[in-house]
């Protein structure tokens, strides 16, 4: 009897060395090829839980929107700037403490962007931390209905070693006093080469904050409070296994 029992218990042991390791799919998370029109040279750092997607050309027709006719300009903060009409605008903003605030823009008539920041924003969404201390206002003095395109975007300072690819834009909501994070606000990707976080949105008025996932901020953390409470960390299921096989041979 006791050998059977042994006999079962290290068949388990064996398929459960052999399991491939659990990959996370984040379904919110895309990636899309560099524009040829990229505005910095970067290392790319591609996680598990961002899947590639197979493209057209990368340029000219099928390409990236607005590719061929893209206008870039440096907007600051609290300063009006015209978004010129015809062409795709991207107006990227000064730095911040980890990154790069950016709306990328494109209709037939010019529109005016007032970007402003709020140094007291309101708390993250639970399960988030702010990349930021800051999140950003955005205001198109002649609205966004019938705009061909509104996003928002962050891209992550060159010299920063933080992780967005899981990160979030949320959106805050006056009637809750919070930010939202959820596919309603808009369509989220990640752009792996350029490490630039965006979303798509149909009113891109209003106010904004940069999210990353708390475990992103220290890597290996429940691992070490793990180790930090000694014998009150719970043994995994292999470890489990093996002590009682040992106890049997006992």
């Amino acid at each position: 009897m006791k050998l059977s029992i042994i006999t079962l218990l290290a068949t388990q042991l064996s398929a459960i060395q052999a399991a491939p390791a659990a990959i996370q799919d984040d379904s919110r998370a895309l990636v899309r090829p560099r524009s040829p029109h990229a505005r910095f040279s970067r290392l790319a750092t591609v996680t598990s839980t961002i899947v590639p997607i197979e493209t057209g050309a990368g340029s000219g027709e099928g390409g990236e929107e607005g590719a061929e006719d893209e206008v870039e300009q440096a907007g600051e903060f609290d300063v009006p700037i015209v978004l010129p009409g015809g062409s795709k605008v991207d107006t990227l903003y000064p730095p911040g403490q980890n990154g790069v605030f950016e709306i990328e823009f494109q209709n037939a008539e010019d529109r005016t962007l007032t970007v402003t920041q709020n140094p007291s924003p309101a708390a993250p969404p639970a399960g988030f931390r702010a990349v930021e201390p800051v999140s950003f206002i955005v205001e198109l003095a002649e609205g966004t209905e019938g705009l061909t395109l509104q996003k928002v975007d962050y891209i992550l300072n060159p010299n920063s070693t933080l992780d967005i690819s899981t990160g979030a834009i949320g959106r805050f909501c006056a009637e809750a006093g919070a930010f939202v994070i959820d596919p309603a606000v808009g369509e989220l990707e990640f752009e792996a080469e350029e490490n630039e976080l965006l979303i798509k949105v149909d009113n891109m008025n209003g106010e904004w904050g940069i999210f990353v996932p708390d475990t992103a901020a220290a890597p290996g953390a429940g691992a070490g409070d793990e180790a930090a409470s000694g014998g009150d960390a719970k043994p995994n299921t292999k470890e489990q296994l093996i002590n009682l096989l040992l106890s049997l041979l006992e």
